[in-house]
């Protein structure tokens, strides 16, 4: 949003705060966390599946 559009909402009497109840805002926020770990646990899983490169473990063999 442009600061021109915001000054004009501002003026028009909005203050940018939210019309829901604390219990609606508290739903989307757990509802936003559950999301995020969801995505967060997707992705370490992913991760953990992925093989070794080989040159590193010709470093982790020399090392022994």
């Amino acid at each position: 949003m442009s600061a021109e559009s915001r000054s004009k909402t501002d003026r028009a009497g909005h203050s940018g705060r939210s019309t829901k109840s604390p219990a609606t805002e508290k739903n989307g926020r757990k509802q936003r966390s559950s999301d995020l770990g969801r995505a967060l646990r997707s992705v370490y899983d992913d991760t953990l599946r992925e093989s070794v490169p080989d040159d590193f473990n010709d470093l982790l063999g020399r090392l022994s």
